[in-house]
């Protein structure tokens, strides 16, 4: 399942962060630097947020540092929930240290001394090996009092998540911590002011995390080298089964699409008509279409689509469309944490649609649909159902050969 890199920098497949030892010698590199050295260099290596909003994480990390407050915490956002993706399993079973050594760096400069890992039940074998990673920590001073003799103390520790797919939005997923209904909250304040039991919070993707290692060892003009300027380093992508080579790899940003297809996955093993990227949220693109973007988050956005968590799932020639927009509904439907109307009420009258299409007994209502999919887009709290529209406007766009029987134009 796990598959090599294509990488001009090997960043989170390598093995240069495998040992205690290894560990110590960057903790006590970073704790005898200035902490604004340090942000800097996160600041300058312009990372940004894997997990799909693509957040500058330096920008995020400066504004919870600026919080006056005594107590601050550090979340990794290990709920991946999207479908076709397990690069986060990867790096909480292969490279636990980098993910935990990212967590221990944030906390020291934003000032926190209490780091959680929520991540899914699904996963007994990563909350097994992460928490057997934070014992030996402990033991080593590495975690704990007073690490490395320094006034620096960081504990951690493991909140399971119970399969609920809104868990994966930050504010809902503080919420399951706090052992509050997973519910999405207004924003603002956003988590960096008002997060964890109401402290300033740095919620962090697995990814993002797991990349801070390799900044620091070999600086941020060599992360920034790759890619560009808003889509800079590498990117773990997930192929799904329908690629000859299936697999998680690890991949520089910027990187044409078509590489990754016909090279990397060495194409399909069957006809592909479109790929949805980043999940249930991500955009569905005609193979035609991907063939022309490039591995980019700027990219894929201006194209109306979405690189996401970087997940591949690859639609056959022989699925029908119309069963896909009522499979996404019905995704949201039950997963939505209902909330809000628009997506509580939006996605279950979607799904109905496409229940009657499916079934015969109704056409869709073209125009009423796309009043459904502006109220969504605009109105819903959370990304969830506020972005199932992409991927649904997408399939309407480019596959309207596959609907002509089954819409009502003047409805």
């Amino acid at each position: 399942m796990y598959s090599k890199s294509f990488a001009t920098k090997t960043i989170l497949m390598g093995d240069d962060l495998s040992s205690i030892d290894q560990f110590k010698e960057l903790v006590s590199n970073v704790l005898k630097k200035d902490k604004k050295e340090t942000l800097k260099t996160v600041t300058e290596s312009n990372l940004c947020g894997r997990g799909g909003a693509g957040f500058p994480t330096g920008m995020k990390w400066n504004l919870c540092s600026q919080q006056k407050v005594e107590k601050k915490y550090v979340v990794c956002n290990a709920d991946e929930g999207d479908s076709g993706a397990y690069s986060d399993r990867y790096l909480l079973e292969e490279q636990p240290l980098k993910v935990i050594f990212g967590m221990l760096v944030c906390a020291y400069i934003i000032g926190s001394d209490e780091g959680v890992l929520y991540i899914r039940g699904e996963y007994p074998k990563s909350i097994e090996i992460i928490n057997g990673a934070i014992n030996e920590l402990k033991k080593a001073n590495l975690l704990g009092k007073n690490i490395l003799g320094t006034n620096f103390s960081c504990d951690m520790t493991i909140c399971i998540g119970q399969g609920a797919y809104i868990c994966g939005e930050e504010s809902a997923l503080i919420a399951s911590i706090e052992g509050r209904r997973a519910e999405v909250d207004v924003r603002p304040p956003f988590p960096v002011v008002e997060g964890l039991y109401k402290k300033p919070t740095v919620v962090n993707n697995v990814e993002t995390l797991a990349a801070i290692p390799c900044i620091l060892k070999f600086g941020a003009k060599t992360f920034s080298s790759v890619g560009n300027a808003k889509s800079a380093g590498t990117k773990l992508v997930c192929l799904d089964s329908l690629f000859k080579k299936p697999g998680v790899y690890e991949i520089d940003m910027g990187t044409p699409m078509k590489k990754i297809i016909n090279e990397i996955g060495e194409g399909f093993v069957q006809p592909v008509k479109a790929l949805q990227v980043g999940g249930p949220l991500g955009g569905v693109i005609p193979i035609k279409e991907v063939e022309k973007l490039n591995l980019d988050f700027q990219e894929f956005t201006k194209a109306g689509f979405m690189l996401g968590h970087g997940s591949v799932v690859s639609i056959p020639e022989s699925f029908s469309m119309v069963k896909y927009i009522h499979h996404l509904f019905k995704f949201s439907s039950d997963e939505s944490c209902g909330k809000c109307f628009p997506g509580r009420l939006g996605s279950y009258r979607g799904k109905e649609m496409f229940d009657q299409a499916l079934n015969k007994s109704n056409k869709i209502p073209i125009k009423l649909l796309n009043e459904l999919l502006v109220t969504m887009k605009k109105g819903c709290l959370c990304a969830l159902c506020g972005a199932i529209p992409v991927p649904i406007s997408n399939i309407l766009k480019y596959f309207t050969h596959e609907f002509k029987d089954d819409i009502n134009q003047s409805a």
